[in-house]
């Protein structure tokens, strides 16, 4: 019985109990761990993130409580193609909501088996996030369609990927994965806000952990997910005096169609064949083919596909939970890595990141290192001379002008004024 009401207290309340526990464990580790020597600024920030992870620690663990009456409620979903989208509308269907699933294609082979696996409450709409024409359909379909029910919650999904050094990368591929993961986003979401204001809804964006680190070779792709961040961020502060909560996914790379590596290299040559004989010269074609394996070990690293449901278990909870939180970081371990970078000065996140460089340098470096000579000291085997500081100007004590020198030499202390 005690147990029972202990659980239910953590359930309606576990923000603010996880929060007491986090604090109240770092106070302990204060004096455990001997941190005082960081000073007080320092015992602050590393409080603050060892908390939060507590936090999350716990409220992981914790049984996720969903809302009533979801047989009154829809949801619209971009992407549902395959991957986590998917496999959100399979989830939401059978937990009584009305789904509308944005699919490319409605008559390829995920739509048809996502048909196949939900109920008559499915709907299959074709949603290219990029057609404003599309988009508009969708909108007076669903709120034609709604009959009794309201919209609870639109779910931006779709999203594309590539990868690319800078140099290489087309701008039109630049444009496509703004125009896909950034403003396919915000043109599903602002057709969808009139529904949404009157529900006090829910919006859902499936943001990238790539949305807060670039990892060199995919900078297109890190680039549109920072700004999905910054207009979920934006929009949550927004619509917090409309009652509408907006609440942001960041997984880390999973085994889903947007990892698989033939399309990525398919991708990738053709790139590299559009470049100039300039550009191709200068990187050369080992260079390149170093960036492939770097591609391939990278994309090796992807959590297995039975991982998935580490993030569509929070995209539900984003969706249905009682309690959403506004910032969802798939897995355990990699918030505590991702935490451990974004705190990291900048030029060790450099280091650290580029580890999934090519080990080679590009074939225009490794000539210029053949064709220079070493660099020789200014002084040859002279000892350099000391620095002497006047009026706040370093000057080499041999460059001094000989006036100044003499002034100092030869300065007479000050004559003290006689008053009569």
């Amino acid at each position: 019985m005690v147990d029972t009401f202990l659980l239910q207290m953590l359930s309606k309340r576990r923000n603010v109990v996880m929060s007491l526990i986090g604090a109240a464990f770092c106070a302990a580790m204060y004096e455990f761990i001997g941190i005082k020597i960081l000073g007080t600024f320092g015992i602050l920030y590393v409080a603050f993130h060892l908390s939060d992870l507590m936090t999350k620690l716990i409220y992981n663990s914790l049984p996720r409580r969903l809302i009533d009456n979801t047989n009154d409620k829809a949801v619209v979903i971009t992407g549902c193609d395959s991957g986590f989208g998917n496999a959100l509308a399979i989830k939401l269907d059978g937990i009584g909501f009305k789904v509308y699933a944005g699919c490319l294609d409605v008559r390829g082979e995920g739509a048809q088996e996502l048909k196949a696996k939900c109920s008559s409450r499915l709907h299959l709409i074709p949603l290219d996030v990029t057609k404003k024409e599309q988009v508009s359909a969708a909108t007076h379909l669903v709120a034609s369609t709604l009959e009794d029910r309201k919209l609870w919650a639109v779910v931006n999904n779709a999203g594309v990927a590539c990868s690319s050094e800078i140099e290489w990368c087309p701008i039109d591929i630049f444009e496509k994965m703004l125009e896909v993961n950034t403003i396919g986003t915000v043109r599903v979401t602002k057709a969808f806000l009139p529904l949404l204001r009157q529900s006090q809804g829910r919006v859902v964006c499936v943001a990238s952990m790539a949305g807060r680190v670039t990892v060199p070779g995919f900078t297109p792709y890190s680039m549109s997910k920072f700004a999905v961040v910054a207009f979920a961020d934006g929009l949550r502060r927004e619509m917090q005096k409309w009652g509408i909560s907006v609440h942001c996914i960041e997984p880390s790379l999973y085994k889903t169609n947007i990892s698989v590596l033939e399309p990525l290299y398919n991708s990738l040559k053709n790139y590299w064949d559009q470049c100039s004989d300039d550009v191709q010269s200068s990187y050369g074609k080992e260079y390149f083919e170093h960036f492939k394996e770097s591609l391939s070990v990278h994309m090796n690293r992807a959590k297995p596909e039975g991982k998935i449901t580490e993030v569509v278990d929070d995209m539900v909870d984003a969706v249905a939970g009682t309690e959403p939180l506004l910032r969802y970081v798939p897995a355990m371990d990699v918030q505590f890595r991702s935490r451990l970078l974004i705190s990291m000065p900048t030029e060790m996140q450099d280091h650290v990141l580029n580890q999934y460089s090519p080990k080679i340098p590009p074939a225009a470096v490794v000539a210029k290192r053949n064709v220079l000579p070493p660099l020789k000291s200014p002084y040859g085997g002279q000892k350099r001379p000391p620095l002497q500081r006047h009026m706040s100007m370093p000057m080499r004590e041999k460059n001094l002008p000989e006036t100044l020198q003499e002034q100092e030499e030869n300065a007479e202390p000050a004559t003290a004024f006689q008053f009569s």
